[in-house]
């Protein structure tokens, strides 16, 4: 009787499992009181009014599971049975009652909030066989006798039964609580877990499944199948799979399906379906995990589009691409790297260090300028090395003739980009753009008929040289020259031959000043000068002499001079070192005043003064 009331309870409870707590811990008590009734029904009456029976196991273990509440509850079910039968042992049977009960509750305050343990049932019952046994002394004398032979092994049969009793509710209880927690997170789980039996119908489902298949509680979806609750053709499609994994015992892991829902969104899931066995490997049924791995499945897309378009534009970008670990080691770089070095390019694999790459640099000779002594070499490495720790920009010229630009970027990671561009267009366009600068600036400085410097690029250089003679106390001389009678050349021989004549009177000019120093322009027209920096005026009379009689043996014809050929009128003027207030206007006003000496003189002559003594003239014909 003790184990068919017990092992009810057990079965019962999980059952009852939705009731609240206080109204199960009730009807634990009601039942457990009946039960110490159904074995008082069933007692052993060794004498009139005295009974032996198991009812103090009950008491006692629904005392320790259920509390105190529990406890008077079941122990005045029992005691109002027992005082309804009377007799000689009522008051023993009453005692017996009180004291199981009280052993139960007596452990279950020690024990408190704390899950229960076997020995918990192996005390209880204990206490409940001594004190059960102790009640007994309250019988009246003679009786007492009677029944002391019987009274140890009546003491062991209620701790034994009393501990299984224990055992069993002990077992019950947690397997219940393990079903709850499963229950629990099956239902809870985010994931949509499920169980099927052998016909294809849903024997278990939680509330994520319920939702995914568009349904109010999992309640709905037990005892349906596939094809009461999905489309035909997607019913049918996991009906089959299903089959496969109930017919063959195999299993279906991480299937992935997309499946467009009723908003019409693409939505993937990801399938796991494995068989389930009893005890004796009989197949029962199927369980079931699916997941939404949209957001998964879209983060791979997009990595999948990332690194195919990241591989694309290494592939295609026109420079090349390198990436080294905090150590120097190459962890990657494009085939645009490789070839931009014609040399090192094979060594330039991952996996290879910085350093080795370099000294091969050196070995092969690839990098211009690179230095090849061994002390120069080592420190040359080490600076290139460094380089990899700190952003940096250089350029760097191949043995065969191009330039590369060398970009280093050190990351956040620890890891260092470099990237090499080649430079060589734009090299040789900066090349060029420098030596059409050079040209520009020659031809505005530079006259295009004779090749002399110009108007513009002599005012520049008297500008300088009075700046400088006058720093440094020194003479400057100025000549101003022009051809006699240009004007009648022109008119008589035209002005190509004019422009012909004007570039030998210019060559000559040109050549009789011996110094890099001297500076000769064409000042306008057919009027040329010449500045001679440190030159006194003696000196500078004797280089305008030596044009103008140069000029004369020349004899280029000139049918409209008296003479015959061309000749030319010098004016000198000289700043002697005495001047310390120097102008180039007056320099050149000077000279062009005894310019106009020389030409009011008869032509072919050269006037010079200083330019502080204007009075004094000094012609040389």
């Amino acid at each position: 009787m003790v184990a068919l009331f017990v092992l009810g309870w057990s079965r019962a409870s999980y059952w009852l499992k939705a009731i609240p707590r206080p109204y199960r811990n009730f009807l634990l008590s009601l039942t457990m009181g009946l039960g110490a009734i159904a074995t008082m029904s069933l007692a052993i009456e060794f004498k009139p009014g005295m009974f032996f029976d198991l009812r103090y196991s009950l008491l006692a273990v629904v005392a320790l599971f259920g509390g105190w509440p529990a406890a008077l509850i079941s122990s005045a079910v029992a005691a109002a049975f027992r005082f309804w039968l009377g007799g000689a042992g009522l008051m023993a049977g009453l005692a017996g009652i009180a004291l199981a009960s009280g052993a139960g509750v007596l452990v279950s305050l020690v024990v408190g909030n704390r899950t229960h343990k076997l020995w918990h049932v192996g005390v209880v019952a204990l206490i409940t066989g001594i004190v059960t046994s102790a009640g007994l002394v309250s019988l009246p004398g003679e009786t007492f006798q009677a029944i002391l032979p019987t009274l140890v092994p009546l003491a062991l049969l209620n701790i034994v039964t009393t501990a299984f009793a224990g055992v069993v509710y002990l077992r019950a209880y947690r397997l219940s609580a393990d079903r709850e927690l499963l229950a629990a997170a099956i239902t809870h789980a985010p994931a949509y877990v499920y169980v099927k039996g052998r016909d294809g119908n849903f024997a278990i489902a939680n509330k994520a499944s319920a939702a995914l298949f568009g349904v109010a509680d999992s309640s709905q979806l037990l005892g349906k199948s596939s094809f009461d609750i999905e489309p035909p053709d997607r019913a049918a499609r996991t009906a089959e799979r299903e089959r496969a994994v109930l017919a063959g015992n195999t299993k279906v892991l991480d299937f992935e399906e997309e499946i467009i829902d009723k908003n019409g969104i693409s939505r993937w899931y990801s399938t796991t379906k494995v068989p389930l066995h009893d005890p004796d490997g009989k197949l029962i049924g199927l369980a079931g995990v699916t997941r939404d791995v949209t957001g998964e499945k879209q983060i791979q897309q997009e990595l999948i589009r990332s690194r195919d378009t990241l591989g694309y534009a290494l592939a295609e970008m026109t420079g090349g691409l390198a990436m080294f670990d905090n150590g120097g080691e190459l962890i990657f770089c494009n085939e645009q790297y490789r070839e931009a070095f014609p040399e090192t390019g094979a060594l330039r694999v991952p996996g290879a260090h910085f350093r080795d790459i370099l000294k091969a640099v050196i070995d092969t000779g690839e990098q211009q300028n690179a230095p090849t002594e061994v002390a120069a070499a080592a420190e040359w490495i080490d600076a290139r090395f460094a380089d990899l720790r700190r952003e940096s920009e250089r350029e760097i010229l191949l043995a065969n003739g191009r330039w590369l630009q060398i970009r280093t970027r050190p990351t956040s990671n620890g890891t260092t980009m470099v990237v090499a561009i080649d430079v060589t267009r734009f090299k040789q366009a900066e090349q060029d753009l420098h030596t059409a600068t050079d040209e520009l600036k020659h031809l505005v400085r530079t006259d295009a008929l004779t090749g002399l410097l110009n108007r513009r690029a002599f005012d520049d250089a008297i500008d300088a040289e009075i700046r400088r003679t006058s720093r440094a106390g020194t003479p400057l001389s100025l000549l101003l020259v022009d051809v006699d009678l240009f004007k009648p050349y022109n008119d008589h021989y035209g002005h190509l031959a004019g422009d012909d004549a004007l570039r030998k009177v210019s060559q000559l000019l040109k050549q009789s000043l011996k110094r890099p120093a001297d500076v000769v322009a064409r000042f306008g027209g057919e009027e040329f000068t010449a500045i001679l920096p440190d030159t006194d005026e003696d000196g500078a009379y004797l280089v305008a002499e030596s044009f103008r009689r140069a000029l004369a043996e020349a004899r280029l014809p000139h049918a409209a001079s008296d003479k015959g050929y061309i000749t030319a009128s010098v004016g000198v003027a000289t700043y002697m070192p005495d001047v310390v207030e120097r102008s180039a206007t007056d320099l050149i006003g000077t000279a062009d005043g005894a310019l106009y000496s020389a030409k009011a003189a008869g032509r072919d002559r050269v006037f010079g003064t200083r330019v502080s003594e204007r009075t004094h003239l000094r012609a040389l014909s």
